[in-house]
C-alpha cells in the first residue's frame, strides 16, 4: 500500500512539474511577443553575471592570449623586422572580441575592440578602439542587448562598402566607425534594414554590391536576405522559409546565386525555457544548402541535401557550367554539449571540403580534398564568388583541450588539391589571413597574405607579410605590435 501510494504521489508531482513547466513556457512565448521597447527595459531588469569572476577559475576565453587588453593606445613608428614591401599602402584592420569589464559569459559575448595597423611608405603604426555601442556604454551582458537592435557587441568583423567602415556581429545592426576607429552609430541603411545583419556579407568584385543575410531566433522569419546596390542603397530584402531557427553564421556567393547553408545547430525556445542550453546540434533534423538567384525571392529557391554536418566558415564558391563549386571548411558537429562547448576535439574542427552542386539534378557531392584542421578560410577578395585559385586558412589544435590556434598558416591549390605551409615558429600562433595584392591589376598570385598572430617567446603581437609565392618561406617583414592583441576574430584589408 504504501509503495502505491508513493507511485500516485510522485506521478501527481510529475504532473504538477509538467503544468508549471508548460506555464512557465507559454509565459515565456508571451513574453518574447511583447513590444520590444517594453522587452528591453525587461531584459535590461534581470542580473547580470558576475563579471568580478574572483571566486572561480577563470574559463579559457580569458586566459593567455584570449585575455582582454585594458589599454587604447596609438602608437607611430613601430618595429619593423625585414622590411615593408614599398606597394603595401593602407590599413590592415581586425576585429575582436574584448570585454571592458575583464569577465564574459562566452568567447562570443566580448565588446569589440579594433585593432588597425596603418602602413604608407614603408612605416607602421598602431591603433586600437572599442565600439562604443550601447553594449559597451552600459556594460550589458548578451541577454540584456538581445532585444534592442542597436545594442550590438560589434565584435566578429570588419569591412568597408560604399565608403563606410562596418563593424558587424551577427545579433544587430551594423555600427560605423571612421578611419582613426572613432565610433560614428548604428547603422540601418536610412532605415530600410529592421532587422539583424550577418557578420559575413559578401561584396561582389564584379558589380560592387553588398550581399547579406539576417537570421533571428525568436520569431519568424528566421532568415532574411538582403541586397545592397554599389552605392550603398537597400534595394531588396526577401524572407526566405525555414522550418526551424538555426545558427546560420556564414553563407556563399557566385557570380548569380546566393547559397544559404541550414544546418543543424538548431536553437529551441523550449529548452531555453526549461533552463537547458537553447542551442544544440541536432543531426535528425537534416542539412541543405538554399540555392538562389541574387535577385530572386523565397520561391527560387533550389534546396539541396546534403549530410548533415556543420560550417562556420566557407572559402569561396564559384559557377563552372551547370554547378556550383564549394570549398567550405567543414566539421562533423558543432556545440553538441551546447553553446559553451563550441569545441569538442577533432569532429568540431573544419577541415577543408569540396561540395559541387549539380543545378541540374539538384543534388551535391561531397569530398573531402585535405585532412589538416583549420578555420577562417579566405581568398582574395576579388574573386569571391568568381573562380580562385588559391584559397588560405589558419590551422587549429585538435588536440588540445579547449579552442586552439596553431603555429601554421595554410595555402590550398584549389585547382590541384595540393597544400603549402608556413610555419609560424615555435610558441607561435596564428590568426585569420587576409590576401593583400600588389597592385589592383595582379594576380592572384601576386601578392601578400598579412595575419596578426601571437609570438608567446616576447609576448607581443605581430603583423606579419607573406609573400604568396614564397608561402613556405619567412615572411618578407614583421611588424612587432606595441601590445598583445587577443585572439580574435576577422578583419580587412583596406587599401589607400
Amino acid at each position: 500500500m504504501f509503495i502505491f501510494e508513493t507511485i500516485n504521489l510522485n506521478i501527481t508531482t510529475i504532473k504538477i512539474i509538467e503544468v508549471e513547466m508548460s506555464i512557465q513556457t507559454a509565459a515565456t512565448k508571451l513574453l518574447f511577443k511583447l513590444p520590444k521597447p517594453i522587452l528591453n527595459k525587461i531584459m535590461r531588469s534581470i542580473p547580470q553575471s558576475n563579471k568580478s569572476n574572483s571566486d572561480k577559475e577563470k574559463p579559457w576565453h580569458l586566459k593567455g592570449n584570449w585575455a582582454p587588453v585594458k589599454d587604447e593606445i596609438v602608437i607611430e613608428n613601430l618595429e619593423i623586422k625585414g622590411e615593408i614591401p614599398k606597394e603595401i599602402s593602407g590599413m590592415y584592420l581586425r576585429n575582436g572580441m574584448n570585454p571592458v569589464s575583464g569577465y564574459s559569459d562566452h568567447w562570443f559575448f566580448g565588446n569589440g575592440m579594433l585593432h588597425g595597423v596603418k602602413i604608407n611608405d614603408g612605416k607602421a603604426s598602431y591603433m586600437n578602439k572599442y565600439v562604443r555601442t550601447p553594449y559597451f556604454e552600459e556594460d550589458m551582458g548578451m541577454m540584456e542587448g538581445s532585444f534592442d537592435l542597436k545594442a550590438s557587441p560589434a565584435n566578429t568583423h570588419v569591412i568597408r562598402h560604399a565608403g563606410k567602415i562596418l563593424t558587424l556581429e551577427e545579433a544587430h545592426l551594423p555600427w560605423t566607425v571612421d578611419e582613426d576607429l572613432n565610433t560614428i552609430d548604428s547603422y540601418d541603411f536610412n532605415g530600410k534594414l529592421n532587422g539583424p545583419m550577418t557578420a559575413h556579407p559578401r561584396v561582389c568584385p564584379e558589380t560592387g554590391e553588398l550581399l547579406f543575410f539576417g537570421y533571428q531566433m525568436m520569431q519568424k522569419p528566421y532568415l532574411t536576405y538582403h541586397r545592397v546596390s554599389k552605392e550603398g542603397e537597400l534595394v531588396q530584402s526577401e524572407e526566405i522559409d525555414i522550418p526551424k531557427p538555426v545558427m546560420m553564421h556564414d553563407w556563399n556567393i557566385t557570380r548569380n546565386y546566393v547559397i544559404f547553408m541550414d544546418l543543424p545547430l538548431v536553437f529551441d525556445l523550449d529548452d531555453a525555457v526549461s533552463g537547458s542550453d537553447p542551442f544544440g546540434f541536432k543531426p535528425e533534423c537534416g542539412a541543405r544548402l538554399g540555392v538562389m538567384p541574387r535577385n530572386g525571392s523565397n520561391s527560387d529557391i533550389k534546396w539541396i541535401e546534403i549530410n548533415p554536418c556543420f560550417v562556420f566558415h566557407p572559402m569561396n564558391a564559384y559557377e563552372e557550367n551547370e554547378k556550383i563549386i564549394l570549398h567550405v571548411c567543414r566539421q562533423n558537429k558543432a556545440m553538441v554539449g551546447g553553446m559553451d562547448e563550441i569545441y569538442g576535439g577533432e569532429d568540431t574542427t573544419g577541415k577543408i571540403w569540396k561540395w559541387t552542386i549539380n543545378l541540374t539534378s539538384g543534388t551535391c557531392s561531397e569530398e573531402q580534398i585535405d585532412d589538416r584542421p583549420c578555420d577562417f578560410a579566405r581568398v582574395d577578395d576579388r574573386l569571391v564568388g568568381l573562380k580562385a585559385k588559391n584559397g588560405y586558412a589558419m590551422a587549429l589544435n585538435e588536440k588540445a583541450e579547449t579552442l586552439t590556434f596553431d603555429q601554421y598558416l595554410y595555402k590550398f591549390d584549389l585547382e590541384n588539391n595540393k597544400r603549402f605551409d608556413h610555419n609560424l615558429g615555435d610558441n607561435v600562433f596564428g590568426g585569420e589571413p587576409v590576401f593583400v595584392p600588389k597592385s589592383g591589376s595582379s594576380s592572384e598570385d601576386d601578392g601578400w597574405v598579412m595575419a596578426i598572430v601571437y609570438d608567446a617567446n616576447i609576448d607581443k603581437s605581430k603583423l606579419i607579410i607573406v609573400d604568396t609565392e614564397n608561402f613556405d618561406k619567412k615572411p618578407v617583414g614583421e611588424i612587432i605590435l606595441p601590445q598583445r592583441v587577443p585572439f580574435g576574430a576577422h578583419g580587412s584589408w583596406l587599401s589607400n
